[in-house]
């Protein structure tokens, strides 16, 4: 390093707060990966990158396969990291329950969010702390479930774990929000040829329009409204090259329709993200299917988005 660089970062030190006991140094090495479970079901690169897609998971990981480099070396006069593996460009996946729990053969009353059963590439992307926060309450939804069955963690009924992680997800019985994504055929409407693409947006895809054929398009996001109430709604718009200055939205509260325009201009992305959740109001919403959001080609002057609606009760 030049002299100029090495004396500058002299002038700083350890945070005089901090581990005073350890001469202001923490005492305990930061240790990403160690020992993993070989359980159930082994996480795989397949996985991450959707080429295996599990059916039972309980929770979702979106991260670069990356293992960081082993050490620096100079060559020719240049620095370079050795050992470093950075592979993304995948959407978000299912984590496997079976990947939380031992074979019958060798536990039944175990279960582990954390040293879960993955290959050390695939633990790259799925080892994120939000990650092992959902597991985490995965795992502990199973346990109880265990627990009043008097079962093995292997016997529980997944299905039912899915479906209380979805209905009760803030393990408090309140009212949970809903997101109707593209994905989602059971609540999404297509007026029109849409594409569907796979990067720059919320989740696995997004359904985009050139705007050119002049033809007028639609996609319709109808959630499932559990209980009548007020509703905070979000649509989410991502920054897409060439993307439309304006986009057509309508909401129908079951009643009355509301038509408005979101700007290019309202989509202010900011942190590690390809776009932003941008509010389209509060409303009262009722129960069932009779209320949705549209979002359309009209009038668009680039390309259009149509990639997820949010529904948040504010109640």
């Amino acid at each position: 390093m030049p002299a100029a660089l090495r004396e500058l970062m002299l002038q700083w030190g350890y945070p005089k707060d901090e581990y005073t006991d350890h001469s202001n140094w923490t005492p305990q090495m930061y240790v990403r990966e160690a020992r993993r479970m070989k359980g159930e079901y082994i996480m795989t690169q397949a996985n991450c990158e959707a080429k295996e897609v599990v059916s039972d998971g309980v929770g979702m990981a979106a991260y670069t396969m990356d293992s960081h480099n082993c050490q620096r070396i100079v060559v020719n006069g240049m620095v370079k990291n050795e050992g470093d593996v950075q592979i993304g460009g995948f959407g978000p996946y299912p984590i496997s329950y079976r990947s939380l729990i031992p074979k019958s053969t060798e536990c039944k009353n175990l279960v582990v969010p954390v040293c879960l059963s993955a290959t050390h590439i695939a633990y790259g992307s799925i080892r994120m702390e939000p990650v092992f926060m959902v597991l985490s309450q995965s795992a502990a939804v199973a346990t109880v479930m265990a627990l009043n069955a008097k079962s093995s963690v292997q016997e529980i009924d997944v299905k039912q774990l899915q479906q209380t992680l979805v209905t009760n997800p803030l393990a408090n019985n309140s009212t949970p929000e809903l997101l109707v994504d593209n994905d989602d055929t059971a609540h999404v409407t297509l007026t029109g040829s849409w594409v569907r693409e796979s990067k720059g947006g919320y989740g696995p895809s997004l359904f985009t329009d050139d705007g050119k054929s002049g033809a007028v398009k639609s996609v319709q996001f109808t959630p499932s409204i559990i209980k009548e109430g007020n509703y905070k709604v979000y649509a989410y718009f991502p920054k897409l090259a060439n993307g439309a200055s304006q986009t057509s939205v309508t909401l129908f509260d079951g009643k009355t329709k509301k038509e408005w325009i979101v700007k290019e201009a309202d989509v202010r992305v900011e942190g590690q993200t390809s776009g932003e959740w941008v509010l389209l109001g509060s409303y009262i919403l009722p129960a069932g299917k009779r209320s949705y959001v549209e979002i359309s080609n009209r009038n668009a002057d680039g390309v259009v988005a149509a990639d997820a609606v949010l529904f948040i009760p504010d109640f």
